[in-house]
């Protein structure tokens, strides 16, 4: 089971800028002095493969694969139909889980949508959140300079449970 989350995919969207605007929000989140490089593969036939088409547009659209430049955490985006869903695999660690999330706000950022379905609830209460909301839900009070140490307290301060599927507060 994974954790996704989804948005009406009104527009193509193309990913290479917006892997500068999720770095961007995944730095606001964990209180950053840098913004981290976010790299973009596709995956083919179970391979990470290099992007040849970038652009997000339908259900033709390559199953792309976001990480964090020399991390593991990646997260995948997939188009099933009208909407984009961002997948993160369950019992995986906070980064991950915050990527996806800053993902998942960049991406309502340039489609200019108002909700992030959350069918699970893992980031809330609520199965439809703003952009707004979610980020402010997420942001570290802190400053800080390691990302992986800022979402681990994001994830204690949150209470995520590791394979639950629940952000408990």
């Amino acid at each position: 089971m994974s954790i996704d989350l989804y948005l009406d995919l009104v527009h193509p969207v193309p990913l290479r800028p917006l892997l500068k605007k999720a770095g961007a929000v995944l730095a606001k989140m964990l209180a950053l002095d840098t913004i981290p490089e976010l790299t973009l593969e596709a995956l083919s036939n179970g391979q990470r493969k290099p992007v040849t088409d970038e652009e997000l547009r339908d259900d033709r659209s390559p199953f792309f694969l976001i990480s964090i430049a020399g991390e593991p955490e990646t997260v995948a985006l997939s188009v099933p139909g009208r909407h984009v869903t961002v997948i993160m695999g369950a019992m995986r660690n906070s980064l991950e889980y915050a990527l996806g999330a800053a993902v998942s706000i960049a991406l309502a950022e340039e489609l200019h949508v108002e909700v992030i379905g959350d069918d699970s609830r893992f980031f809330g209460a609520d199965v439809e959140v703003s952009p707004v909301d979610l980020l402010r839900r997420l942001e570290a009070a802190e400053p800080g300079h390691d990302y992986r140490a800022a979402a681990e307290q994001l994830g204690c301060r949150l209470n995520w449970q590791s394979g639950t599927g629940r952000l408990t507060t």
